[in-house]
């Protein structure tokens, strides 16, 4: 029978916190989701926690909701999805000798290069999360994938490194910790947000994921299938929110609604004759306005937004060199004309990002707001299987080489 593994991912925003539970077949390769948990969450503020009980309030009740929808299934540990302003990415090189006296690159070998490449300096209150190489070259020869098994004197990597604050990424730790749970890893959540939103084909030609959240709106920039730069933008869905509620003095939960219900990314796509209602703050009834004075309020900030995304692209210096465009998701993603804005400001065809491939509950969670969250656990799943394979494939070399010995023992 199939080896499955239960595998959480847990996306911790600053307006909602969600929870995806999948099954992977660990054989196959396959990851079917079988739960979901979405709660509104107030803990944080653009990636860093601001209320350890709020926050650890919201993942409880994402993980118990997740787990109510499986009933047999004990989450235990979770896949964490990280973001905020303290986060920074590098590429670095690594150089090392190859000694043995084939020469033959081993596995080892190649976790030494990665090791090489992350002797960087850094500041003490920071940490690496990721190191993710980007590709090898053997003896000057580069483009190289999997160097394994090949003949060389000297192994390279160009290594994409992100770093963290350790206080921010330990808060986020100890918020888990609290509702009873453990963290198997931390994923920066815009490469999480690619393993669900974006095809290995558009990874390969070169391509912009934009991931407009709540508080922070995440870039990454992917070309020949490995990512290249990443970097998180202190802006993002609540900005527009607050935006309203100053400009028609209402409550922030009034904005926000009417955000949702009325939003519009560009004042072009409303009718004159449209309209809306909403509650002014100390008013007992709601007033009708034109639903233009709400489009003139969004389209400056999402305008902003996405220049500072293209800001971001032209500084990773492949804004001209993304022939697949870019990829719009997060909850920014779904308000009515924001993909043509997109289009219009990075100059580039945009299309929206929404879950791939995650089997039974695939109509649950076709939707911007969980690309993140299952991103997580697909990430997670493709390392379980990756270890599974490995584990596999050693134990039997090993068998081989025990009947062999037994036959010429």
């Amino acid at each position: 029978m199939s080896r499955k593994d239960y595998i959480a991912g847990l996306d911790i925003g600053t307006t909602k916190t969600c929870c995806v539970l999948t099954e992977a077949d660990l054989d196959t390769g396959s990851v079917d989701i079988i739960g979901v948990g979405l709660t509104p969450s107030s803990g944080l503020r653009r990636g860093v926690v601001v209320d350890l009980d709020e926050t650890t309030e919201g993942i409880r009740d994402a993980v118990d909701r997740a787990q109510r929808m499986v009933g047999n299934v004990v989450i235990r540990s979770v896949v964490v999805g990280v973001t905020g302003e303290h986060i920074s990415s590098l590429n670095s090189r690594g150089v090392v000798a190859i000694t043995g006296p084939s020469r033959e690159i081993q596995a080892s070998d190649v976790e030494r290069v990665v090791e090489a490449s992350k002797v960087i300096v850094l500041p003490p209150e920071r940490e690496i999360i990721h190191a993710i190489p980007r590709g090898f070259a053997v003896d000057g020869q580069d483009g190289i994938k999997d160097p394994v098994g090949m003949a060389g004197g000297r192994l390279e990597v160009e290594t994409h490194i992100v770093t963290g604050s350790s206080t921010f990424l330990e808060n986020v730790v100890r918020c888990v910790q609290r509702a009873n749970l453990s963290v198997e890893l931390t994923v920066l959540e815009p490469i999480a947000a690619s393993e669900s939103a974006v095809i290995p084909a558009e990874k390969e030609l070169g391509v912009a994921l934009v991931d407009i959240g709540g508080g922070t709106t995440d870039v990454a920039v992917f070309t020949n299938g490995e990512i290249y730069y990443t970097a998180v933008l202190p802006v993002g869905g609540n900005h527009v929110t607050n935006d309203i509620a100053i400009g028609l003095r209402t409550s922030q939960e009034e904005a926000e609604a009417g955000k949702i219900k009325y939003g519009c990314a560009t004042v072009d796509m409303v009718s004159e004759d449209e309209t809306f209602e909403i509650t002014s703050l100390g008013a007992d009834e709601a007033r009708e306005l034109p639903r233009e004075i709400l489009a003139r309020i969004i389209e400056p900030r999402m305008q902003e937004i996405l220049q500072m995304v293209r800001a971001e692209l032209m500084k990773s210096g492949y804004l001209d060199l993304l022939p697949a465009g870019a990829v719009l998701t997060g909850g920014g993603a779904l308000m009515p004309g924001v993909l043509d804005l997109a289009e219009k400001i990075l100059g580039m065809p945009v299309r929206l990002g929404l879950p791939r491939n995650v089997g039974r509950l695939g109509d649950e969670v076709r939707s911007p707001i969980y690309t993140t969250a299952v991103g997580l656990a697909l990430y997670a799943a493709r390392y379980h299987v990756e270890a599974h394979e490995q584990e596999r494939n050693s134990g039997l070399k090993q068998g081989i080489l025990d009947l062999l010995r037994r036959i010429f023992g």
